[in-house]
């Protein structure tokens, strides 16, 4: 048996983002092809004090062979089965255990303020030593943390040594917006971006009973989301170099040219250039075809000018420094584009 999972949905009023009800229609027409029948959405389906689901319910019966099986997370807390209406619907606002299969899925719906391994530890005798794949809506905390930058803080957290001491197959958790994976964790992310910082193709995850696999299936949205930044080194051909890297990123997209119209796009050069307004251009031009997140245009506040050839040789040398050094970007240490930036500052405005 195969088991479609997803979560941070967001649904609002339909008007203001239908995006986000056509992604969620697309996965069910997906699951609807491929003859799935159990959706799980690990909480925050619905957008923060959101209160009327008509058109949730109203989409959900257009797929009555597809059993739908909420968590309710942090933004809708309050939703319960007293409040959604619909046969193939159901709400979970306790933790629950639940067979597919003979697979056990053990489902955490969120609580303002408590911690996922005092839920899980709750149903101990229930689980009991069989195989089960945990379902819930929070932070993870284990090796390198990922955190939800839209929501700072703490959300029903668990640490990789609570996972290993509960040992679930897998976890399948929502909150974090996008796709990511770490050992026996996985969240499928946002099945639509919701704004120009939830950027790529978005997914949702089906997991196989028949032999604990999961997968990602991409989710085909009415909006896509891409931020660039470009790094400038001043030179006599930086124009080029940049056109080039303009449509290496764009292949880099995947995106066929007849759904550029879906892609919105924050753009910005950085760095020096011995001509900043070729530089501009060299943006419009290369990016021509696709519309700008909030119509912003190109971005060259943080492009300087220099035009002192020793300087950019330097510069081109420490960058392929940066580049093929051992240096581990991220997690607690700076990220890539954060150090190339630095090492232009000091270079340019020492």
């Amino acid at each position: 048996m195969k088991v479609a999972m997803t979560a941070d949905v967001h649904l609002g009023i339909r008007d203001d983002h239908p995006e986000r009800y056509n992604a969620l229609r697309n996965i069910l027409e997906q699951m609807s092809t491929e003859n799935l029948d159990s959706l799980i959405i690990a909480g925050d389906l619905f957008d923060k004090d959101f209160r009327n689901y008509s058109e949730f319910e109203g989409l959900c019966s257009e797929y009555p062979g597809i059993r739908v099986h909420i968590i309710p997370g942090n933004h809708d807390q309050n939703i319960s089965e007293s409040n959604i209406v619909g046969e193939n619907i159901k709400v979970y606002t306790d933790p629950y255990l639940k067979m597919f299969d003979t697979t056990k899925f053990l489902f955490i719906p969120y609580v303002e303020g408590a911690h996922m391994g005092e839920q899980i530890a709750g149903m101990g005798e229930e689980i009991g030593n069989e195989e089960w794949v945990l379902v819930a809506h929070g932070d993870y905390y284990g090796g390198q943390t990922v955190v939800n930058p839209m929501e700072p803080g703490m959300y029903m957290p668990i640490t990789r040594a609570e996972l290993d001491g509960f040992r679930p197959k897998i976890a399948l958790l929502g909150h974090i917006h996008k796709p990511w994976s770490s050992g026996r964790v996985r969240y499928p992310g946002s099945p639509c971006g919701l704004n120009i910082n939830e950027t790529g193709h978005r997914e949702f995850l089906v997991y196989d009973t028949a032999n604990g696999g999961v997968v990602s299936r991409r989710v085909e949205t009415d909006v896509l989301y891409f931020k660039e930044k470009f790094f400038v080194v001043p030179m006599e051909n930086e124009e080029s170099i940049l056109r080039d890297q303009i449509k290496e990123r764009i292949q880099e997209w995947g995106i066929e040219p007849a759904n550029y119209g879906n892609v919105r796009i924050r753009i910005e050069a950085v760095g020096f250039a011995m001509n900043r307004q070729a530089i501009s251009q060299a943006l419009q031009e290369g990016l021509d075809g696709f519309m700008y997140y909030k119509n912003e245009g190109p971005n060259i506040d943080n492009l300087s000018e220099s035009a002192d050839p020793q300087l950019s040789h330097i510069a081109e040398r420490t960058i392929e420094l940066i580049d093929d050094g051992l240096w581990n970007f991220g997690g607690d240490q700076p990220e890539r584009d954060d150090v190339v930036i630095a090492a232009l500052k000091v270079i340019y405005e020492s």
